[in-house]
């Protein structure tokens, strides 16, 4: 005891994004530099990144791995530490080269709810694609 209280932001990711291209390094990027959707931590504030991927369609396991950082929490974690949020990757929130925006979002949202998280929407924000989207924020490319 006696440490400073830590608090622990997870990412969810999609699963197939993560499977077939995205090693997670740029909404690290983000979060680490406190830019886009991570902005809203303070830079001197001491805020771990945790990844996790939702599992797969239609996001099932997100729950689970939610629950298993929270009973993991409470076990090792000797400092209070904290969940501050779940941020739905922008790979899941915004449609983009990756693919469409998740079809299953709502159902991952009310998962990350029953977790009893506060969730938010977005990681990192590409320039590019944010060009590339039209005003229904579907993605046309290039």
């Amino acid at each position: 005891m006696g440490e400073a209280q830590e608090r622990y932001v997870i990412v969810v990711q999609c699963d197939q994004v993560v499977h077939d291209a995205c090693p997670g390094f740029m909404c690290e990027h983000a979060f680490t530099r406190r830019a886009d959707a991570f902005s809203i931590y303070p830079a001197d504030e001491r805020v771990r990144y945790l990844p996790i991927s939702c599992g797969g369609c239609p996001g099932r396991g997100t729950l689970r791995k939610l629950m298993n950082v929270k009973k993991n929490l409470r076990k090792r974690e000797d400092t209070g530490s904290e969940i501050a949020a779940v941020h739905l990757s922008t790979c899941i929130t915004r449609a983009s080269h990756h693919g469409p925006r998740c079809p299953h979002i709502e159902y991952i949202k009310a998962e990350v709810a029953r977790a009893g998280f506060v969730c938010r929407e977005d990681s990192r924000i590409s320039p590019l694609a944010e060009k590339r989207r039209d005003a229904a924020g579907n993605y046309l490319g290039k």
